[in-house]
C-alpha cells in the first residue's frame, strides 16, 4: 500500500515535472525571439543576440533533461508502489 508520504512525493515531483517542462518552453521562446531579433541586426550586434539565444537554448535543453529525470523518477515509483500493492 501505498503510504501518505509517497503519495504526497509523486505529488511533489509532478509540480516539478510541470515546472521544467514550462522553463524549458518559456526558455526555447525566449531563444526564438533572440534569434528572430538577431536576423534583423548588423553582424556585431547579431552575433551578440545569437550568442543570447545560444544559451536560452542550453538552459532550455537543461530544463528539458531535468524533466526527462523526473518522469522517469515518477515511472519507476509509480511502478514500485504497483509492485508493492500486489504483493
Amino acid at each position: 500500500m501505498i503510504g501518505v508520504v509517497e503519495v504526497r512525493m509523486n505529488e511533489l515531483l509532478r509540480e516539478a515535472l510541470s515546472l521544467a517542462e514550462g522553463d524549458a518552453r518559456w526558455l526555447d521562446d525566449a531563444a526564438r525571439y533572440f534569434e528572430d531579433h538577431a536576423s534583423q541586426l548588423s553582424d556585431g550586434e547579431k552575433s551578440k543576440w545569437e550568442l543570447l539565444a545560444a544559451v536560452y537554448r542550453e538552459r532550455a535543453q537543461v530544463s528539458r533533461n531535468v524533466a526527462g529525470k523526473v518522469s522517469q523518477d515518477l515511472a519507476t515509483d509509480g511502478s514500485s508502489a504497483s509492485h508493492a500493492q500486489n504483493d
